[in-house]
């Protein structure tokens, strides 16, 4: 039980306000003290002139019972001692009080002197008091040197007991409070772990209250955010899961189909040859689709081998346009070239596949005596590289999503023939790694084609 967060933040709070509360008790209480003794002179002083007035209005006939009279209403102790060594002592330390009596302080109070007489000796253990007053005044036709000390501090019990009273209901006050906000704060803790717990079971539809401007607020917006971003992950895992299905499924549909075919004994030698083309062609793609997804795993998981170096970017471009040209001049395009001699530090053969998937991508979709453009410049630290075509374009539904995997954009406008939908993909996370960016050219109609700006820094950053 004392792992739990609420008592432990109860307990702590427990702790400090005990504390607190013993702290403010001893410091009040010497603090009373202090102020005690300072005003306690006048406070006797003033009792002795009352005294003498009482005594001068009612004109006692016994001195002794007078000043029980007076002790026992004041609660103090009393000795009178007159020009005549007449001594009178009343009270419960009168007798302490005689003991330290000197002829000295008599002669001073007879002198109209005020005296103070400390009445307690500390090194013998004696309990703290405040000391006597010693003052002349006169009783009847006589004078008296009058003493007078209190038999306790004034109001100290009463004190005491006001201020248990007082820190005792602050503690039962603040226990409850405490309870109260313990659990106020442990309230939204509770429910983040519930939601984490939902989230590890795969629940990623939970979603917590972030109404709070404090850290907990921030907390629960971040595990907001957290569950919206895992939601998205599985979607894109089932999205994923489902495509590579359905990529896989096609051609092994297509090879059992036509194998199943070759069986029969009615197949021409012209049905079988085409059957067999079919068929080969089919494992090729299926071969191609598992060599995109094995590289596109290794390039997610940051351990794909990675070996930059400096070599010539535009000369590399051109090797790859010459080792397409078969391809471009069998449909009759042109290729255009417009680059500036350009030295970059990175991985070749990943740049390599970069500039094929494009370069694959354009020949397919600009029709027979079509143009594809490449150029290259140098901006701001970055070898910019745009490449154009004027095949059939992007739709605007599909530019957001141009760069997701197994995406194909509109099946009616022919983009999914021969195609995984990868090649994008691969080249966006390439150049991811080498610290670049590939967009599509916000500056072109991509409607008459389309036209995509890949960004490389001269020297990658630091792997």
């Amino acid at each position: 039980m004392i792992r739990s967060l609420y008592v432990r933040i109860t307990v702590t709070f427990l702790i400090i306000v005990l504390i607190s509360i013993g702290v403010a008790f001893l410091f009040t209480n010497q603090m009373f003290k202090r102020d005690a003794r300072g005003q306690l002179p006048n406070q006797m002083e003033g009792a002795i002139d009352r005294i003498e007035q009482l005594y001068a209005v009612s004109e006692p006939a016994s001195m002794k019972e007078f000043l029980e009279e007076m002790s026992n209403q004041q609660g103090m102790s009393i000795i009178a001692v007159s020009r005549a060594n007449r001594l009178v002592t009343v009270g419960e330390r009168s007798d302490i009080m005689v003991e330290r009596l000197t002829y000295q302080q008599l002669a001073s109070i007879f002198s109209g002197s005020t005296v103070r007489m400390e009445v307690f000796n500390r090194e013998a253990g004696d309990p703290p008091m405040p000391p006597a007053i010693g003052k002349l005044v006169q009783f009847g036709s006589e004078n008296w040197a009058l003493f007078v000390q209190p038999d306790r501090f004034p109001q100290n019990s009463n004190f005491i007991w006001t201020a248990v009273t007082l820190l005792v209901t602050l503690l039962v006050v603040g226990c409850v409070l405490i309870l109260v906000a313990a659990r106020y704060l442990v309230r939204p803790l509770k429910m983040m772990t519930n939601a984490a717990k939902r989230m590890s079971e795969g629940d990623f539809s939970v979603r917590l209250p972030a109404r709070r401007g404090d850290e907990l607020g921030e907390l629960a917006e971040g595990m907001n955010k957290m569950a919206l971003s895992l939601s998205q992950l599985e979607m894109m895992r089932q999205d994923f899961v489902s495509n590579v299905s359905h990529e896989i499924q096609s051609p092994l549909t297509s090879i059992g189909g036509f194998a199943e075919a070759l069986r029969s004994e009615e197949v021409t030698e012209a049905e079988r040859d085409r059957y067999i083309s079919i068929i080969k062609q089919e494992s090729m793609r299926l071969s191609r689709l598992s060599e995109n997804l094995l590289n596109l795993a290794s390039l997610d998981s940051q351990q794909h081998p990675f070996h930059p170096q400096p070599y010539r970017l535009d000369r590399q471009l051109r090797d790859v346009v010459l080792a397409c040209e078969p391809q471009w001049i069998a449909k009759r395009q042109t290729v255009e070239l417009l680059m500036e001699e350009t030295v970059i530090t990175a991985d070749r053969d990943q740049l390599n596949q970069v500039w094929m998937n494009l370069l694959a991508n354009s020949m397919k979709f600009t029709p027979e005596d079509g143009k594809i453009s490449f150029s290259l410049t140098g901006q701001d630290g970055f070898a910019v590289v745009r490449i154009s075509d004027t095949g059939i374009g992007i739709s605007e539904e599909d530019r957001e999503r141009v760069f997701e995997r197994f995406y194909k954009g509109d099946v009616s406008r022919d983009r999914s023939q021969g195609g995984s939908g990868l090649g994008l993909s691969i080249a966006q996370t390439i150049a991811h790694i080498h610290g670049g960016s590939i967009m599509l050219d916000p500056g072109a109609d991509q409607l008459k084609g389309a036209s995509f700006i890949i960004r490389l820094p001269f020297t990658p950053p630091a792997q």
